[in-house]
């Protein structure tokens, strides 16, 4: 199979199909990690479509002697960063809600426990929720890590810094989401006139 860096420089010589294999091989990809980000269905169809424009027209700028994976994820990574400051408001969707990406599948028996299904559900909501409040650095590491299930190198490829800024910018990000989730239980707890903790 012909390497991706191979068909960027295709590309580059002007052949466009082989730039329609490249889109063929990352759309899905691509519309994940944007996906993710705007949470809106629509507007990632959109960003997505962006997305591959920009890498259109940026490709004379992508080094051949490295990873073209990193370089895509990058532009997509910015690209829905530049959408989503455009929005007042940032939804993060479900981490089950993206078409075409396998997930581990739920504890055998547990998904047949109502009690423990709307536990899960409402953790669930509580994350995707506290997600918005993230800073948008740790936003992007958070999904990124645990939504795009990368290891902290391929970030730190993807954001071009290293790999232990990201490894700190990962621990704070998730300290910051534990805050939000405690102070959020906490509320909801006292909403419902239970102890907020024991």
């Amino acid at each position: 199979m012909i390497s991706d860096e191979s068909l960027a420089i295709d590309t580059l010589n002007g052949d466009l199909s082989a730039f329609e294999e490249l889109v063929n091989r990352y759309k899905h990809r691509v519309f994940s990690i944007v996906y993710r980000l705007m949470g809106q269905y629509q507007e990632a169809e959109d960003v997505t479509q962006e997305v591959f424009i920009n890498v259109f027209e940026k490709l004379y700028q992508f080094d051949a002697d490295k990873k073209f994976a990193p370089w895509i994820y990058r532009i997509a990574s910015n690209t829905s960063i530049s959408a989503l400051r455009k929005k007042k408001n940032v939804i993060v969707v479900d981490f089950d809600e993206v078409p075409q990406v396998a997930y581990e599948s739920t504890i055998a028996g547990e998904s047949y426990n109502p009690q423990h299904l709307y536990e899960r559900e409402e953790l669930k909501g509580l994350i995707n929720d506290a997600i918005t409040e993230l800073p948008e650095s740790y936003r992007m590491v958070i999904i990124l890590r645990y939504q795009m299930d990368l290891d902290n190198q391929e970030i730190a490829d993807i954001l071009d810094i290293s790999k232990e800024n990201i490894e700190v910018r990962v621990h704070r990000a998730r300290k910051a989401l534990r805050q939000i989730i405690q102070k959020r239980w906490e509320e909801r707890g006292m909403a419902n006139e239970l102890p907020a903790s024991r």
